[in-house]
């Protein structure tokens, strides 16, 4: 039977693993080099166990560690998520640098950790009563004050990238019809993830010992570990960047100012309307919605108007975005040949432009609230 102890170092093991080979197989591209970094922090942060459990004599340099590598992990994910969701290709800037500030002064805090003789280390971290010098004393307190910056500005981030994420999913939503591979969910459950990660680390830290008995332990910090960096590998390689089709990226570039520049457009009522009716008739009569390729940019190609233009009017005149566009016109369809036809809701769905038999089961139940199972038992009823 596994003790604690084997428990810890089987979760500390099986996160290094995934970390590690995670690696491996990340893309040398720029975009996808700030993973690089969140990977490598995670991958020290999984160390843990094996180190305070196998190699003792490495305590001391791996707490030392601890404050920059912590603070390198926030910066580094916050700058693969703006990667992953630049309307432009990615590069890395100077002016980003200022995100890593912290660092230098958390390496000499280190350094000073590192360079404490093993008696005042352990006191200062190990044992249960106070420091007994004034130099230990100062470093307790910057210790302290270092954790709690770091906390505060975890709470920055987080909301940061999880507003970012918000409006990205909006500019995707008028640019693409299909949000497969590009919604970015499984990063805001890595983020709730990491918060009660966190949450649960300060509840075992401070009392452990009074709630063992409801299951509270550093193991369960290790599950919740090897959980974030299971999510981060399976996903954070093969994420692709929002808008990468580089044939899409200036429309989408230009999608930022097209809700300020829809007063000043030259867009009047009848110009709305005209183009309302081209759009209309683009679906109805020449049935692009078929197609699983279609975007705001081949839209407008057909249609022989504007990108911004066709933004506008489905905005303003048409009261919607262009994905409930495509999609309504797409369930519509598939309503259809469910009431005329048997064929299977995976046929269907691929027949109306769907990528994925998920992706048309979530919008047929938005646009119905049924799933096509049940509007084809509906209509069948006598």
């Amino acid at each position: 039977m596994f003790n604690n102890a084997m428990l810890d170092i089987f979760f500390s093991s099986t996160a290094f693993a995934i970390a590690s080979f995670s690696l491996f197989l990340v893309p040398t591209s720029q975009s996808k080099s700030p993973l690089v970094f969140v990977l490598v922090c995670l991958l020290f942060f999984s160390l843990g166990p094996i180190v305070f459990k196998i190699m003792p004599a490495l305590i001391q340099l791996y707490v030392s560690l601890i404050p920059a590598v912590f603070f390198l992990f926030l910066p580094s994910l916050w700058f693969y998520h703006e990667a992953t969701i630049s309307p432009t290709p990615w590069e890395w800037q100077k002016s980003m640098l200022t995100h890593f500030t912290p660092l230098p002064f958390m390496l000499l805090l280190g350094m000073a950790l590192f360079f404490l003789p093993d008696q005042d280390f352990t006191q200062m971290f190990f044992s249960s009563k106070g420091v007994s010098t004034l130099w230990l004393e100062a470093l307790s307190i910057l210790f302290f004050i270092v954790v709690l910056g770091w906390g505060i500005l975890s709470c920055y981030y987080v909301a940061s990238i999880m507003n970012r994420t918000i409006k990205y999913r909006t500019r995707i939503r008028a640019m693409y019809a299909d949000e497969t591979g590009r919604s970015l969910h499984w990063l805001g459950l890595t983020l709730v993830l990491i918060i009660f990660t966190w949450l649960y680390a300060l509840v075992v830290l401070t009392i452990d010992d009074k709630l063992q008995g409801f299951g509270v332990s550093d193991t369960g910090v290790l599950i919740l570990l090897t959980a974030i960096v299971w999510l981060i590998a399976l996903n954070g390689v093969k994420q692709r960047p929002g808008f990468e089709d580089t044939h899409l990226q200036s429309a989408a570039s230009s999608d930022e100012i097209n809700k300020k520049s829809y007063e000043r457009s030259a867009l009047n009522d009848d110009d709305l309307q005209r183009i309302s009716i081209k759009l209309t008739a683009a679906l109805s009569s020449d049935k692009v919605h078929l197609s699983p390729e279609l975007n705001l940019l081949t839209l407008s190609k057909h249609v022989r108007e504007p990108s911004q233009y066709v933004s506008q009017t489905l905005s303003q005149n048409l009261n919607t975005t262009f994905f409930d566009f495509i999609n309504k016109a797409r369930i519509d369809e598939a309503k259809q040949i469910l009431i005329k036809t048997n064929d299977t809701v995976f046929d269907i769905a691929y027949a109306t432009g769907f990528n994925s038999r998920s992706s048309f089961y979530k919008a047929f139940r938005q646009y119905t609230n049924q799933t096509p199972n049940e509007f084809r038992k509906a209509i069948s009823k006598p």
